[in-house]
């Protein structure tokens, strides 16, 4: 009776988890929907604007800003997305396995963590947290962003770090997300796509400049910085949710498999029980005749 009573505990304990993974399930998926639509929607805009940024740095080759000077390399610097919590599957793990691979001294890498585990991770490694920014909204407000970004140009500028690499997994489809390495500073032209060598040479001629090239550049390069981290940051929340619907779908389903399995061993054990008890009664009855 003792096992009996056992078994049908883990029985309950097993469905009552498997009514918080799929209720999380449904609220990733809720959630996904919205992730998607507007990191679909903040493509084309960070993509023109990256393309148009980079045509026109390119252009430019005497031009003197500080977020495009190149400088020897002494620390460099990585602005880490991933999720403030767990329950997404291998999402964090990867890419914090993923960015670490760029990193060859702790002692000589300055970290910008975005979510409690990037900030937890690289801590329990003793790298340098050069900032933190942690319960990052689904829908980013400006504000945070404009933080993010002011902070990472203003370490650049004070050499805190030579070379700034933005990291964070891109959303290609519910089940597929994978992470990617940016280089923000200093800002380097975009290769031109093959084939386009002839639009890239007449791409000056496409831009009238007002008031000049360099106060343009000058007020539109942080702004591109900060466009990228805004983008980066609703790719990796869309990733974030799909990777925890995915887990949580399978986490109900291995709760399914457990109870067919513990529901079996009830059987048998309810089984053995009645057996043993019709064993006891007929013994009974034959020590009764005899």
């Amino acid at each position: 009776m003792k096992a009996l009573r056992e078994i049908r505990r883990r029985v309950r304990s097993v469905k009552n988890t498997q009514q918080i993974t799929r209720a999380m399930e449904m609220v990733a998926a809720a959630k996904l929907r919205k992730a998607q639509e507007r990191a679909e929607s903040a493509r084309p805009y960070a993509e023109q604007m990256k393309g148009i940024v980079s045509r026109l740095v390119s252009h430019m080759p005497n031009l003197q800003h500080e977020l495009v000077e190149k400088r020897e390399v002494k620390n460099s610097g990585f602005l880490v997305i991933a999720a403030d919590r767990g329950l997404c599957g291998g999402y964090n793990s990867g890419l914090l396995r993923f960015a670490t691979s760029y990193m060859e001294d702790p002692a000589k890498t300055k970290i910008t963590a975005v979510g409690k585990k990037v900030r937890d991770y690289y801590k329990r490694r003793n790298y340098q947290l050069f900032s933190t920014h942690l319960d990052i909204e689904d829908y980013p407000e400006w504000r945070r962003i404009k933080n993010i970004g002011q902070e990472v140009v203003q370490g650049f500028r004070e050499e805190e770090f030579d070379e700034l690499f933005l990291v964070y997994t891109e959303f290609i489809n519910p089940a597929r997300h994978d992470p990617r390495i940016v280089k923000l500073l200093p800002m380097e032209p975009v290769s031109e796509e093959p084939g386009k060598e002839e639009e890239k040479k007449g791409a000056k001629a496409l831009y009238s400049f007002e008031p000049d090239e360099a106060t343009i550049i000058h007020t539109l390069l942080p702004k591109y910085i900060e466009n990228l981290i805004y983008h980066a940051l609703l790719e990796a929340k869309a990733s974030e949710h799909a990777a925890r619907m995915s887990a949580m779908r399978n986490a109900t389903d291995n709760a399914d498999e457990m109870i067919e399995n513990l529901t079996m061993q009830l059987n048998r054990a309810r089984q053995a029980s009645i057996t043993q008890e019709i064993l006891e009664v007929s013994n009974a009855a034959m020590a009764a005749e005899g």
